[in-house]
């Protein structure tokens, strides 16, 4: 009779177990649950690993644009003249030739707006890592590690990416220049030597 109440005793225990929603033997590994109920046995298994890495190439530019003017002044070749002609003295009969050259140069300034718009370009490279999380559940009758049949595999893969830090590698400026209209301003200077002074009068 002692033992029949001992074994009475242990039997209830176990039932108590099967029928709380889990049961014997769980497993404890990392990324693995189980789940007991209704007789059927429920495994989920979680694997994780880094499927690849790569580099991430982006790039921006930043504008900027200024405004000035200039001028350009270009002289042309000197042009001489020279004037001969007979000179009379204002009280007596007298005469000289006289010779008068004249020398003349013309300045053209012309002046534009010049525009230039310089672009920089910057290249930047980003670390990113894809990790590929791989879900497995699958049922068997019957408690945790036994024998039971099998009922179903479902596998479920997700890939996610974690981007890194981005670190700029390279900038390059380009400049483009364009110029507005031109406005041309003439100016000419003469100077005439005479050599009046040095021509005597022939009496």
């Amino acid at each position: 009779m002692i033992v029949l109440s001992l074994m009475l005793t242990t039997g209830f225990a176990s039932g108590a177990m099967a029928s709380n929603g889990k049961g014997v033997g769980l497993a404890d590994a990392p990324g693995q649950s189980e789940n007991f109920s209704k007789g059927v046995t429920t495994l989920v298994d979680v694997d994780e690993k880094v499927s690849y890495e790569t580099i991430e190439e982006t790039s921006s530019a930043v504008t900027s644009v200024t405004t000035k003017t200039v001028s350009e002044s270009v002289d042309s070749e000197p042009i001489v003249i020279v004037n001969t002609y007979e000179e009379k003295h204002q009280k007596h009969d007298w005469y000289r030739t006289v010779t008068e050259t004249t020398t003349s140069i013309t300045t053209t300034v012309s002046t534009w707006e010049e525009t230039a718009t310089v672009t920089t370009h910057y290249f930047y490279e980003t670390p990113v890592t894809f990790t590929e999380t791989t879900t497995t559940t699958s049922t068997h009758r019957g408690a945790p590690g036994s024998n039971g049949k099998q009922l179903g595999e479902v596998s479920v893969t997700d890939t996610t990416s974690v981007a890194g830090e981005k670190v700029l590698v390279d900038s390059q400026d380009s400049t483009d220049v364009t110029t507005g209209d031109v406005t041309e301003t003439t100016t000419t200077v003469s100077n005439t030597v005479s050599n009046k002074d040095d021509v005597k009068w022939n009496k």
